[in-house]
C-alpha cells in the first residue's frame, strides 16, 4: 500500500515521503495519524506543497545573499563595559552581534547564522555569516563604553 509520511517515522522515512508499505503497516501508521492514504490527489498536494517550499527556499537564499552583500567586509562596532586591561565583564556573542547589525545596517539576521567564538576582549574581529553555501564576512569592532 502507498501511504504519504506525515511526520518523521523513526526506521521508515521522513516527513512528506511516499512509501510503498505492507498493507497491515500502513494501516497503523494511518491510524495513528502520521500517515496518510497516497491517493492521486493527496499525491498532487504533496507535490504542490514541495514545490512550494522549494520556492521559499530558494526565496530565502535570494534574500540572505542580498544581506550578506548589505554587511559583507563592513565595521560593526559594539560598544561594552571593560576593564582597564581591555577584558570585557561580559563576552559578546552571537545575538549581541546580531542586534548590533540590526542597529548599524538595519538588516536583520538569525543569530544562529553567525559563526564566531565569544569575544572578551576590545579589539577587531572577524566574523563569518553563513546560511547553507553562502558565507560572508564583517569585521566586529569592540570599543570600551
Amino acid at each position: 500500500m502507498k501511504i504519504i509520511l506525515t511526520t518523521d517515522v523513526p526506521k521508515v522515512g521522513n516527513r512528506y515521503e511516499l512509501k510503498d508499505l505492507k498493507d497491515g503497516y500502513a494501516n497503523v501508521l494511518i491510524a495513528k495519524g502520521v500517515a496518510l492514504l497516497a491517493t492521486p490527489k493527496a499525491i498532487a498536494d504533496l507535490n504542490a506543497k514541495k514545490a512550494g517550499m522549494e520556492r521559499k527556499k530558494e526565496e530565502e537564499m535570494k534574500m540572505f545573499e542580498s544581506i550578506i552583500a548589505s554587511i559583507d567586509n563592513k565595521k560593526i562596532e559594539i560598544k561594552v563595559k571593560a576593564n582597564e586591561k581591555g577584558h570585557l565583564f561580559k563576552a559578546v556573542n552571537a545575538h549581541d552581534v546580531a542586534k548590533a547589525i540590526m542597529d548599524m545596517a538595519g538588516v536583520e539576521i538569525d543569530p544562529t547564522n553567525i559563526v564566531m567564538e565569544h569575544i572578551k576582549e576590545i579589539g577587531s574581529h572577524t566574523v563569518e555569516i553563513k546560511k547553507g553555501n553562502k558565507k560572508g564576512k564583517c569585521e566586529v569592532v569592540v570599543v570600551k563604553a
